[in-house]
């Protein structure tokens, strides 16, 4: 009847009794918050994007122009200003002009990789979200496990302090309780390993929340995300992921490097003005007359295979690995979706075995196993056993949630969204 009387405490801590509730819970919406705030990661981004607006402005204009100032045709006997005709100090102003449209595509590449900035940052805002739910999930598992080991420990305390009152009076043999006593130790042990886990699962969710605070825990309940759609339309939704739009922004910009590699087969130019003033009389008596000079300078670009061939064959490689990228990456989504999926799916299965067959089916084959030792029909081994078997299938479907949900979560990433 005791051993009755233990088994129904035992069914009930792990089964019935609901996990305990910290003060200070940290659930998983107030740790992507934290991460999506704090993350130095995202700001750095934010700022690359923003410099590269401003920058986009800057690439779009002239280059400034030149001021000059000299003297010309010093005499060097007498460095006399007035002694020769065409000594004279002259000021100028020169403006250089880019061949072709050089500075329109220019400042279109800039400003079409601000946009892949952009795209960047919203991809790395969805991974940041996913490495947090992950770590929040594996935070979770250990700590719940501890719990339930928590509990079975000091159920196999009480136990072994029942089968030693039964040893005392002649009731059970001494290998009994040595049994108890052993099957308590490797409990201990393990709870010292999960221990372990919560500190290393804790330090990586507090990577990302920026929280060092060692009283926080997580709350006691799995996320509910709602079921994924289909996965004809998980393909569909992947080709708008942000990381691919990222790529075809650098794309865009690539494309605006080759046009821009083509205007430099132009001739660019500058343009000069300058305004000579002299000094002295002529030899007529007349003052000297100030002088205006203007005059232009062309690029002849005649011998371009070594370089304008050059920087247009790099521009046209770069422009196919930046293709070549973004198959790579829409591969490597497609990828994973059908992974993730295929786990979903199959775990989703295996959540239903357990809650319905397994767990229901391991209860009833410890109760039935105790019910025969306590009739002498059944050893102590066979009992523990069954226990165990019992805990071991209460851990395994902890695994199969905690698994399944971290599928739905790079599900959701796939999916490209926040919620």
């Amino acid at each position: 009847m005791l051993l009755r009387i233990v088994g129904y405490f035992i069914f009930s801590a792990i089964f019935v009794t609901p996990l305990s509730i910290f003060a200070n819970t940290l659930s998983l919406p107030e740790a992507e918050h934290l991460a999506l705030t704090n993350s130095p990661e995202l700001r750095s981004l934010e700022a690359s994007k923003l410099a590269l607006e401003q920058k986009a402005v800057a690439d779009g204009q002239l280059p400034d122009p030149q001021f000059t100032i000299g003297a010309i045709d010093v005499p060097t006997d007498t460095f006399s200003f007035d002694q020769d005709d065409m000594t004279m100090v002259q000021f100028g102003l020169q403006q250089t002009f880019l061949p072709g449209h050089s500075l329109k595509y220019k400042s279109q590449k800039t400003k079409d990789l601000s946009k892949a900035m952009e795209k960047r940052q919203q991809t790395e805002s969805l991974d940041l979200l996913r490495k947090v739910r992950n770590s929040w999930l594996e935070l979770y598992y250990w700590t719940h496990v501890k719990e339930i080991f928590d509990k079975n420990i000091a159920l196999y305390q009480y136990l072994l302090k029942s089968v030693s009152s039964q040893y005392s009076v002649g009731k059970v043999t001494q290998s009994d309780v040595l049994e108890v006593q052993l099957e308590l130790s490797r409990l201990q042990d393990q709870r010292i390993q999960f221990l372990q886990q919560i500190d290393l699962a804790r330090a990586d969710l507090s990577r990302w929340v920026g929280l060092d605070d060692v009283d926080w825990a997580i709350s006691s309940t799995l996320p509910q995300w709602p079921n994924p759609p289909a996965l004809s339309t998980l393909n569909t939704q992947i080709q708008q992921h942000p990381l691919l739009k990222m790529d075809a922004e650098n794309i865009d910009a690539a494309k605006q490097d080759v046009n821009y590699a083509k205007e430099q087969y132009k001739p660019g130019w500058m343009l000069e003005a300058d305004y000579g003033i002299r000094q002295g009389y002529m030899q007529n008596g007349m003052r000297r007359s100030n002088m205006v000079t203007m005059q232009a300078t062309i690029d002849l670009p005649f011998f371009t295979g070594k370089r304008q061939s050059k920087e247009f064959a790099a521009s046209t490689s770069q422009l196919l690995a930046t293709e070549m990228d973004r198959q790579t990456h829409y591969r490597d989504l497609s990828q994973e979706l059908q992974q993730q999926y295929a786990i979903w799916q199959r775990l989703s299965e295996r959540d239903v075995l357990y809650q319905e067959k397994l767990i229901p089916e391991s209860i009833q084959n410890s109760r039935t196993v105790l019910a025969a030792y306590s009739d002498a029909k059944s050893d102590l081994s066979t009992v523990l056993r069954a226990y165990s078997n019992e805990l071991t299938a209460q851990m395994e479907l902890l695994q199969i949630q905690m698994t399944r949900a971290k599928a739905r979560v790079d599900l959701l990433y796939l999916q490209g969204t926040m919620k």
